[in-house]
């Protein structure tokens, strides 16, 4: 009787391991990405990691995004880095952002802050501004669905020259100020987001002036890579279980393929997003922003309160088909087992 116990111990051990193992959002040390990189749609599931201290892994793109709590709890202005302009950013990014700033100036190319943190809020304003403005299938071209931008972690910056006006006009990616950032800004933490000629794998047309910080040694390694921010995130650090189709997608999910940006309806203004696939050299201007809602205001959100909404830290929104099909196999076998050892146990024989 004893070996039975022990038998049916070990099986249900194994077992537990066993669902642990299928557990989603839990990646094992060294974990690279959870399969290949998704092509650009647009969805809306919960990206991990997204903890305040994971805040140079976390990803969010067209598919991923992080819950509308998410507030840094650490905004700080960026007069703080004796930079030009105005917004919020996390403080952990003040002294590379003022090193950086201090850098360009010194090499006769200043640099100054156009948009920085966005709230959740500030961002759908921002978005149904576009919409307003180009039309839903031209605005999911360059800007991001609220929940789903790099600025509302805190970590993004739309830089502008200083002295200058908006970069949103011409080709900031030739002038002065944006060539330097171009050479020089992965060595101070930040990297170009969106580049030209890789809409195909950043799902957002080419952005010269938007980067985001992910620290000094990441950046480096991203910049060696070769890859795009996505590309090398997705690769290394996120664990979200991204499947093909997901069941229960939000209103907002839609469409479900990202268009090109050559795809927008024939009524929409002729002006596009700066280089939505082309080099920066034949970049055309990009479109003032809506009056009612611009980036620029959208940079500038009330202070944080005292103590912010706590991230929301669970698993993916969303389980994967595969994922409870391996559930349900396990938990079968913990109660074939447990019927076997009954069984065994009341006729005394050994399993």
């Amino acid at each position: 009787m004893p070996s039975l116990v022990r038998r049916g111990a070990l099986a249900a051990a194994l077992a537990l391991v066993t669902l642990a193992a299928l557990q989603p959002g839990t990646a094992p040390a060294g974990a690279r990405g959870a399969g290949p990189l998704p092509p650009c749609r647009y969805d809306d599931i919960m990206t991990t990691p997204r903890g305040y201290d994971d805040w140079s892994t976390t990803l969010v793109d067209t598919i991923l995004r992080v819950p509308k709590s998410y507030v840094p709890p650490d905004l700080v202005s960026v007069s703080q880095a004796g930079i030009a302009g105005h917004g919020k950013v996390r403080a952990i990014m003040i002294d590379d952002l003022r090193a950086m700033a201090e850098a360009a100036a010194a090499a006769g190319n200043g640099i100054g802050v156009e948009s920085a943190y966005r709230s959740y809020e500030s961002q759908q304003a921002v978005f149904d501004g576009w919409v307003a403005q180009y039309g839903r299938t031209s605005a999911l071209t360059f800007s991001a669905r609220p929940g789903h931008s790099e600025h509302q972690l805190g970590l993004a910056i739309d830089f502008r020259s200083d002295p200058g006006g908006s970069p949103f006009t011409g080709s900031w990616g030739n002038t002065p100020a944006g060539s330097w950032m171009k050479q020089h800004a992965w060595e101070y933490g930040f990297i170009r987001s969106y580049p030209p000629n890789k809409q195909r794998v950043t799902c957002y047309a080419n952005e010269a002036w938007h980067y985001r910080y992910v620290g000094r040694e990441m950046a480096a390694a991203v910049h060696a890579s070769g890859l795009t921010l996505r590309e090398y995130l997705w690769a290394n650090f996120t664990t979200t279980v991204v499947p093909a189709v997901t069941p229960r997608p939000e209103h907002s999910a839609r469409p479900t393929a990202l268009p090109a940006a050559s795809q927008a309806p024939s009524q929409e203004p002729t002006a596009t997003v700066e280089a939505s696939l082309e080099p920066e050299t034949a970049a055309p201007s990009q479109p003032s922003p809506p009056s009612a809602a611009t980036p620029s205001d959208a940079g500038r959100p009330g202070a944080p309160a005292a103590s912010p909404p706590p991230i929301d830290a669970s698993p993916a929104a969303d389980l994967d088909p595969a994922v409870a099909v391996g559930l349900g196999a396990a938990l079968l076998v913990v109660l074939v087992v447990t019927v076997l050892v009954l069984r065994r146990g009341r006729s005394g024989v050994g399993l």
